[in-house]
């Protein structure tokens, strides 16, 4: 039994640490093309904030296309939850724990620098949440504004990507 614990405390902190949500910390609008994987022929951005009632009612969809293209689709999602004053630090651990609450995976940017900036590089007045997908070579292909309709977003990446199903 002595054996086991150990054993067990070890396998649990490998399971939490595998489904731990990736938060890095940004400044710089022209790096968030860098968080994308390469190989990816689509790439999903999503602009988004904990207090933002229809961004976490989308995470789901958000998952879910993540999970239903696998290494095809690179999602990456920006946090915008430090414009609000306070704690940083406090609100970073914040953000990771409420991804780790919903079990999202996919790389999340926790944005420091100035909205301005992030509104001018990505085009958009600040209204979140907003989705923009790019194709391989960084070019806009589609966004919505608003709550992602997640059939319309399957079916657009799936054209995109050439496949019917």
């Amino acid at each position: 039994m002595r054996a086991f614990v150990p054993f067990a405390a070890f396998c649990l902190s490998v399971a939490a640490a595998g489904g731990a949500a990736n938060l890095v910390e940004l400044k710089e609008p022209a790096k968030i093309a860098d968080s994308f994987s390469a190989r990816a022929p689509v790439r999903v951005l999503n602009v988004w904030a904990t207090w933002c009632v229809p961004c976490v009612e989308e995470m789901a969809d958000l998952g879910t296309i993540s999970n239903t293209f696998g290494t095809q689709v690179s999602l990456v999602g920006i946090s915008l939850d430090d414009m609000i004053p306070g704690d940083r630090t406090a609100t970073k651990r914040k953000v990771g724990d409420f991804l780790d609450q919903k079990r999202i995976t996919y790389t999340n940017i926790y944005y420091r620098g100035n909205n301005d900036a992030l509104g001018d590089k990505l085009r958009f007045n600040g209204e979140i949440p907003i989705t923009i997908v790019y194709d391989r070579a960084g070019r806009e292909v589609w966004r919505q504004q608003g709550k992602l309709d997640r059939e319309k977003a399957i079916a657009q990446i799936r054209k995109m990507l050439g496949r019917k199903r």
